[in-house]
Order: C-alpha cells, then sequence, then structure tokens
C-alpha cells in the first residue's frame, strides 16, 4: 500500500491562524504589549508624552502635538525662547508658520527614563524583539484556545 503525502502549506495555516485571531480585542492587547515595552524607550521629562497615548487595534498613537517631533529625534523651528527672569525657560514657534528641521538632534534626558531615545520602537524592538514575539505567541495561543477550544 502506499501513501501519498500532500504538500502542507504553512503559509496558508498562518494566514488563516492569522486571519482568526485578528479580531479587536486581540490586536488591542498586542498593543498595549507593545505600548508598555517602549514605555522605557519613550523620552520623558513631566511624563506627558508617555501618558499621553491611544492605543487602539489599529496601532499606539500618541496624541500630544509635539510627538512627532520627539520620535523623529530633530529639533524643528523657528523657535523663539520664552524668558522669565533674564533666564531661558522655554521655546515656542509661532502659530501657524511652518516648522522646519534645523539639523539639530534632540537631546533627550535620561534621568526619568534610562533608555529614552529616537525612534523608541525601533529601539524596543532592536533590544527585545525575542522577547516581544514570545509574549505576542503567547497572547495568539491563549487568545486561539478562547476563541477556538
Amino acid at each position: 500500500m502506499e501513501t501519498k503525502v500532500e504538500h502542507i502549506s504553512l503559509q496558508k495555516i498562518e494566514k488563516n491562524v492569522s486571519r482568526l485571531l485578528r479580531d479587536d480585542t486581540t490586536m488591542l492587547e498586542i498593543h498595549n504589549l507593545f505600548a508598555k515595552m517602549c514605555e522605557p524607550y519613550v523620552p520623558m521629562e513631566e511624563g506627558t508624552l508617555s501618558q499621553q497615548i491611544e492605543v487602539l487595534p489599529e496601532g499606539v498613537h500618541y496624541t500630544v502635538p509635539y510627538a512627532h517631533y520627539q520620535y523623529i529625534g530633530l529639533i524643528y523651528g523657528p523657535n523663539i525662547p520664552i524668558v522669565e527672569d533674564g533666564v531661558v525657560v522655554g521655546w515656542f514657534s509661532p502659530p501657524g508658520q511652518k516648522k522646519h528641521p534645523t539639523g539639530r538632534r534632540i537631546s533627550y534626558s535620561n534621568q526619568m527614563h534610562p533608555l529614552a531615545s529616537r525612534e523608541w520602537d525601533k529601539a524596543m524592538i532592536r533590544d527585545k524583539k525575542d522577547e516581544f514575539l514570545t509574549q505576542v505567541h503567547s497572547i495568539l495561543v491563549r487568545r486561539y484556545r478562547e476563541l477556538y477550544g
């Protein structure tokens, strides 16, 4: 008796599992994990940037107006100094004026978040990719069992 083994396409299986588990609950859990793991890499002085996030099934969004500039890591201008008692205490750009990169890099404080950097998502993946993938795998296995026994 002959047994014929057909080619099994793992790609098809992966696509089906991916499609079955791409529900809002699963994606929210994965994106919350991602945001949590990125937290130590997000620049922080007062906590506004790292605390003003919106986690959606589609992804993680930082909602403060300056998040893009912090992420890129370049100083944009025009920058006008805010002076109090003869001391520069901050900077602002006039509303309605288009900002342009100055070519200078942002110097992040590492006091609150020692791993703070630009492109914090990429920095986290560079450092913790295996840990992230292991936890995502655990989420997917658990969710599959919850949904399909």
